[in-house]
C-alpha cells in the first residue's frame, strides 16, 4: 500500500486535526481548465459598452470543441458576484433567435465548462432553446481561467 501501514493508514483518514479535509483532497480530482476568460468581448459594430461587460472566451485543443467560430460566438461569457461577494462565470448559449424557452444549469465542483461548450451549444441548437448556465469561481477547478477576475 504505497508504504503505508493500515495503521497509518486509518490515522490519515480518520484522525484528528482534519480528516474531512483529507478525504475530501483524496476524493475530488477536479479537471484542468481547458477555457479561459479574456478581454472585453466586440459586439459586431465593435461596441464594448454592453451590461454586462462580455468576454471573450478561448477554448485549448483539449476542450474537444465540435463546431466552428460561428458556433462559438454563439456563447456570451461574463461574470458577476454573489451576495457573499463569490464570483461566478455565467455563460448564455443563444440556441436559437426565436427560442421560447431559456434551460438553467448550476454546474458542481467537477465539471469544466470548456469540455461542456459543445454539448450545450448542440443541446440548445437541437431542441430549439437558449441556455443559461453559471459556476461559483471560488471551486478549484475554475482559479486562474479568468484573466480579468481576481479569485481569492
Amino acid at each position: 500500500m504505497n508504504g503505508l501501514s493500515l495503521k497509518e493508514l486509518c490515522c490519515l483518514l480518520c484522525c484528528p486535526p482534519c480528516p474531512a479535509r483529507i478525504a475530501a483532497k483524496l476524493a475530488f480530482l477536479p479537471p484542468d481548465p481547458t477555457y479561459s476568460f479574456g478581454g472585453p468581448k466586440l459586439t459586431p459594430d465593435g461596441d464594448t459598452t454592453q451590461s454586462p461587460q462580455l468576454l471573450t472566451f478561448r477554448l485549448t485543443d483539449r476542450s474537444e470543441w465540435q463546431y466552428s467560430q460561428t458556433e462559438l460566438d454563439m456563447i456570451d461569457v461574463f461574470t458577476t458576484r454573489s451576495r457573499r461577494g463569490n464570483q461566478i462565470a455565467c455563460t448564455y448559449v443563444r440556441g436559437s433567435p426565436n427560442a421560447k424557452f431559456t434551460l438553467l444549469f448550476s454546474h458542481g465542483n467537477a465539471v469544466d465548462l470548456g469540455q461542456m461548450s459543445s454539448f450545450y451549444v448542440g443541446l440548445a441548437t437541437r431542441i430549439n432553446c437558449n441556455i443559461f448556465r453559471y459556476l461559483p469561481l471560488h471551486c478549484k477547478c475554475e482559479y486562474n481561467a479568468c484573466d480579468n477576475c481576481s479569485n481569492g
